[in-house]
């Protein structure tokens, strides 16, 4: 029988070395935690309300009100006023063409930290890993309650 602790320290593991390598490349863009993930999520669709943006980012609003503020002084992204219903006003966030030229970038860093993780895994290994991480998360997503 294996140890139970060892899913836990393989994780932990390769998060802890994945979130390294990529924070030092994001940083070299100027980035920080959190503003990958942003510029990720507007570059494939652009205009989500924030309190959406911050759902589909797994981010408490606050925080993500935070992350809008900094990269709007950035200049990586613009707010603009959009009505809700019942009057409501909320902001939706879309990309400048600097914000756009550096989700590009950041993309490329993810796919480049990508490459180097699966180095030596044969494509099958690679979507069969990913496939058995996959239903992992999914395992316990439904579990949590």
């Amino acid at each position: 029988m294996t140890d139970t602790k060892e899913l836990h320290k393989a994780l932990i593991f390769t998060s802890s070395s994945h979130r390294r390598t990529c924070r030092e490349r994001f940083r070299r863009l100027d980035l920080t935690d959190g503003q990958p993930k942003v510029l990720a999520v507007l570059l494939e669709r652009e205009g989500y309300l924030q309190k959406d943006l911050a759902k589909k980012c797994h981010v408490e609003p606050a925080t993500m009100s935070s992350v809008i503020a900094n990269m709007e002084r950035k200049e990586l992204i613009r707010r603009e006023t959009a009505h809700v219903s019942g009057g409501k006003r909320a902001f939706a966030v879309y990309l400048t063409e600097k914000g756009r030229k550096t989700a590009e970038a950041a993309n490329n860093v993810v796919i480049d930290v990508e490459k180097l993780a699966f180095e030596g895994f044969s494509s099958e290994e690679q979507e069969q890993f990913l496939s058995m991480l996959e239903r992992l998360g999914k395992n316990l997503v439904q579990k949590q309650n």
